[in-house]
């Protein structure tokens, strides 16, 4: 009897000591738990961001249903459009706009392992400047901007202009293009890595302030000794007589894609796609849903490998079902209200063609 109490007692000492030690460790939890998260989060920045810069941005899931592009970060609800990004993917430049009052170029930056939070390009924001495009190598920036050539100049205009990088990566002072004109209105400039650019103009609107709805898609080509060629409209297989804007050549000089604001739209300003065949281009046709919708598709660009298309619309996020105030608030001033974000597919999905 006496031995049966001895084991008992000896059995019950050594279940107190692992009760001791578990809530010792239950005590360190959090602290564990804390710590592995930070690891993971260093982890998903060296592995991902570090290799990659532009996977923040992208998603590899995406194909034909475009999404939305960094939600709260560059898509914010405050109408951001036209956008760029480096060849190394560790710069994305955008446009912000508010009606006609306000137009500035973002930038932001990949630095030590992280993104640097949107702010205005040193070069923007005395001026209106719009449709900001990085060249294939990166060594220029092209942009459209109504700031005048000269101090004291009358009635200003919009024209392209171009800043070069500098040795230590700065943007340099911009130079109007050479081929603009002082008697109308350039905008949303691409070019590809042969050197081709394209542009819209309302050159036959025949006033100096700019008019919409008389915007064609014009081009132009660098020609051997680096100078420019002459400013051609194109054809009809691209212009009509509706409004043709926002042209994005891909890098390769195959496909170009605009925006058109035509009666058989699926909306009120479409885009649409060209392919270039035995150096022509073919008809372009609506690139339909769900790229476009009843709102309003501009402003696209090609990632520099081509393999994503960046356009803006004002398509709006589905409204959050029992709705508050809160939850209003959040949907009314957050991308997807309807102001313009910048949304993303790929172009291999929506395309066609070889």
């Amino acid at each position: 009897m006496l031995c049966l109490i001895k084991e008992r007692a000896f059995s019950e000492k050594a279940l107190i000591l692992p009760e001791i030690k578990l809530e010792f460790y239950m005590s360190l939890k959090p602290l564990f738990v804390s710590l592995l998260l930070f690891c993971g989060v260093l982890g998903l920045y060296s592995q991902t961001y570090q290799d990659s810069p532009a996977d923040f941005f992208i998603s590899k899931k995406v194909a034909m249903d475009p999404m939305m592009l960094a939600p709260g970060f560059i898509s914010s609800g405050m109408n951001e459009s036209s956008c760029s990004m480096s060849k190394d993917g560790d710069e994305f430049y955008f446009c912000l706009q508010k009606n006609t009052s306000l137009s500035v170029i973002l930038v932001t930056r990949f630095v030590d392992g992280f993104w640097r939070y949107p702010e205005v390009l040193d070069l923007s924001g005395d001026y209106m400047d719009a449709s900001p495009f990085l060249s294939p190598d990166g060594k220029y920036l092209y942009f459209a901007s109504n700031r005048p050539e000269h101090s004291g100049d009358g009635i200003a205009n919009w024209n392209i202009w171009r800043s070069q990088r500098g040795l230590k990566g700065e943007w340099l002072n911009p130079e109007l293009m050479p081929f603009s004109s002082a008697n109308g209105n350039e905008l949303s400039v691409s070019v590809d890595s042969s050197g081709n650019l394209y542009f819209c103009a309302d050159y036959e609107s025949q006033t100096i302030t700019l008019e919409k709805d008389h915007l064609d898609i014009y081009h132009v080509a660098l020609l051997e000794d680096g100078s420019w060629g002459e400013v051609v409209k194109l054809g009809t297989e691209i212009n009509t007589p509706a409004v043709e804007q926002t042209p994005a050549v891909s890098p390769d000089g195959r496909w170009l894609v605009y925006s058109s604001a035509r009666v058989d739209g699926v909306g009120s300003a479409d885009l649409y796609v060209s392919q270039k065949v035995n150096g022509k281009w073919t008809l372009a046709r609506n690139l339909e849903s769900p790229v476009n919708t009843s709102g309003y598709e501009h402003a696209p660009a090609f990632s520099p490998d081509g393999s994503i298309l960046f356009f803006t619309s004002t398509r709006e996020v589905k409204i959050p079902a029992k709705i508050n105030y809160s939850k209003l608030k959040k949907w009314l001033l957050g991308p997807g209200n309807g102001s313009g974000d910048i949304w993303y597919v790929r172009p291999s999905s929506v395309f066609g063609g070889n």
